[in-house]
């Protein structure tokens, strides 16, 4: 048997981690002090002491850099899954799962600030963006337990998305110590979000009832697209708690 050495991969992959946190602090940090539209990676790799050419086969485009930062923040969120319990409802882990978003984002947030304000006049990096974040509120419905495909899956990941975005324009301005605006206006998106789900539940009773986010097999039919292995309430037969 041949015996391959790894060391070298794994260590060149630990130093393409390295320089891409370097990267991502870099352009969110020129994002806050000058703006995001004409940031370029050349400034980007300037910032974090990265050679051009070292700095574009990491990230090879400032939106590429974005993307990072996203998946960044997809991984802290995925790692607030591991805590879950069978007692935690799905709303209860999509509010903590989105306010861990926050708090990982905090260290970025005036060059957030920055990028918000000049998406509008970005439609390459705004597209970028809104990829993201539905990929991203579909990674927190799967580890809350509820279906994120299908046509129900997707409108419940267009409801999150909009939930986590309007919450966004308050985080960005709050200043208190325990993001306590913050947390307000996602328990209040949330609550909105299930209010609606609610009366479209009874507008057609064959989708059935929600309490609190938490489904139950009688009054959920599962669709064409579901996994035969989620039973109840988005959770697995096995009775584990998702990763």
């Amino acid at each position: 048997m041949v015996d391959h050495d790894t060391s070298h991969t794994e260590s060149s992959a630990g130093e393409d981690a390295g320089v891409s946190e370097r990267l991502i602090d870099a352009a969110l940090g020129l994002a806050g002090e000058s703006g995001w539209r004409r940031l370029t990676m050349s400034a980007i790799a300037e910032r974090a002491g990265v050679p051009l050419n070292e700095a574009l086969q990491v990230h090879g485009s400032r939106n590429a850099v974005l993307c990072a930062m996203g998946q960044h923040v997809d991984a802290a969120m995925l790692k607030e899954a591991l805590g879950f319990t069978e007692e935690d409802s799905p709303r209860d882990r999509l509010f903590d799962m989105l306010m861990r978003r926050y708090d990982t984002l905090a260290r970025w947030r005036p060059g957030l600030a920055a990028i918000i304000r000049d998406l509008p006049f970005d439609p390459v990096s705004f597209a970028v963006s809104m990829k993201g974040v539905y990929h991203s509120m579909g990674l927190a419905l799967e580890a809350a337990g509820l279906p994120a495909d299908g046509l129900n899956g997707l409108a419940t990941r267009k409801g999150l998305a909009a939930v986590y975005l309007s919450t966004m324009r308050v985080w960005v301005k709050d200043d208190t110590e325990d993001n306590s605006r913050t947390m307000a206006s996602l328990d209040k998106g949330l609550d909105r979000a299930e209010s609606v789900a609610s009366a479209l539940c009874r507008c057609n009773p064959c989708r059935g009832r929600r309490d609190r986010g938490e489904e139950t097999a009688e009054s959920v039919e599962p669709g064409p697209d579901a996994d035969p292995q989620w039973t109840q309430g988005g959770k697995p037969d096995t009775g584990a708690a998702p990763a």
